[in-house]
C-alpha cells in the first residue's frame, strides 16, 4: 500500500468519525433516544473457593510461602485486585493450608 493511498484511507476514516459523532451530537441535541450501548467486558474472573483452593493446592510446591502463593495465584486466575490488601480474605487461608499440605513453612 502506498503512502497516498494509506493517507487517503487515514482521512476517510477520520471524516467518517467525524460524522458519526456530529450526528450523535444532534441526536441529543433533539433529545432523541440514543440506542443503547454495549456493555464493555469485564477481565477479572470471580473463581469459585473451591477452584483456587484447588490451583493453589496443586502449585504450592512452586511457592516459597503463603504470600508468594497468594500472589501467583492473584496473577494466574486474575483474581479481584483489592483481594491481596484484605487480611482477612480468604485467599490468605487457602494460601496457608495450601502451604501445610504441601509440608512448607508458612
Amino acid at each position: 500500500m502506498s503512502a497516498r493511498s494509506e493517507q487517503r484511507w487515514k482521512r476517510r476514516g477520520q471524516r467518517e468519525n467525524n460524522e458519526q459523532a456530529a450526528l450523535a451530537g444532534m441526536i441529543e441535541g433533539l433529545g432523541l433516544p440514543r440506542s443503547p450501548r454495549v456493555a464493555a467486558a469485564t477481565t477479572t474472573r470471580n473463581h469459585t473457593r473451591a477452584y483456587v483452593r484447588q490451583w493453589m493446592t496443586a502449585h504450592a510446591a512452586e511457592y516459597d510461602g503463603c504470600t508468594a502463593l497468594a500472589e501467583g495465584a492473584n496473577a494466574a486466575l486474575r483474581l479481584p485486585a483489592d483481594c491481596l490488601d484484605d487480611e482477612t480474605h480468604w485467599i490468605w487461608d487457602e494460601a496457608l493450608r495450601a502451604i501445610e499440605r504441601a509440608g512448607g513453612e508458612a
